[in-house]
């Protein structure tokens, strides 16, 4: 798979760069947005620790003059961190995330931007530091790795929680949204479509599990077998530890039981 081709031009309002590191869990690479068009720039989620990458980001950043106020980051994982430092000794800008530095966000604080701000929401489940970012003039919603361009998100204890990550996705399924700008592949031009559809697989993923566990008890391998037929080999750990999480909130809601380490009907 070949790295997307960075378009340049603003879409909705805002600039994305995608980094050069394809995978199955990353896509075409991950996206890194600048908003702010009147003199200053907010970089939100900085990319991987690539130098080429971070070139990409500053260049472009400067271009017409504009200076970086401020760099936002989603979570901690290193394909959406990596950069965050070199772009703050680049720019002077600082590095703002959930839990980390010596302003750490906070839930529901609004930041200076142009078109009306942007306002901060925890959102955890994929991440216990998880962010998404609600610009909210334009009504966009930059989502780290709450929501994908394509396909579905990694939720893995210990660091992901299921019961956490449906919480978020209702959350932001409340919000007015003309698009939502995700951590990897392309823009969500039908937001509400795509959040209930994420609620709908989830939901439908936890009713095959319950329905693999039988009699039980059975392990998470036996039932990663019996729900993900044909799965990319390099996929497997993920899918391992989606029936996992999921495992933990049935466990969690009295719907499932623990038997040594398996699982069985509660």
């Amino acid at each position: 798979m070949s790295p997307r081709r960075d378009p340049g031009a603003p879409a909705g309002g805002f600039e994305v760069i995608t980094a050069a590191n394809p995978s199955p869990y990353t896509l075409a690479g991950t996206n890194t947005y600048l908003i702010g068009r009147s003199g200053e720039t907010i970089v939100i989620d900085p990319g991987p620790g690539d130098p080429a990458h971070a070139a990409r980001v500053l260049d472009r950043a400067g271009a017409s003059g504009r200076r970086v106020a401020l760099i936002l980051v989603s979570h901690g994982h290193s394909d959406h961190l990596g950069a965050a430092d070199r772009l703050e000794r680049e720019t002077g800008a600082p590095v703002r995330r959930w839990g980390a530095g010596a302003n750490p966000l906070r839930d529901g604080e609004l930041l200076p931007a142009d078109g009306g701000g942007v306002r901060v929401l925890y959102t955890p489940g994929h991440a216990q530091d998880h962010v998404a970012f609600y610009w909210i003039g334009p009504a966009v919603l930059f989502s780290g790795d709450l929501l994908l361009g394509t396909g579905t998100v990694q939720v893995t204890p210990p660091g992901g929680s299921m019961r956490e990550y449906l919480r978020s996705l209702e959350r932001v399924a409340a919000l007015t949204l003309t698009l939502i700008a995700p951590g990897h592949g392309p823009v969500i031009r039908d937001p509400r479509t795509r959040i209930a559809e994420y609620l709908a697989h989830r939901r439908e993923r936890e009713r095959q599990i319950l329905a693999a566990l039988g009699p039980g008890p059975r392990s998470v391998a036996d039932l990663a077998d019996a729900i993900y037929a044909g799965l990319d080999p390099r996929l497997r750990g993920a899918a391992e530890g989606t029936v996992l999480a999921h495992l933990e909130k049935l466990v969690a809601e009295g719907r499932a039981r623990r038997v040594g380490g398996n699982f069985a009907p509660a």
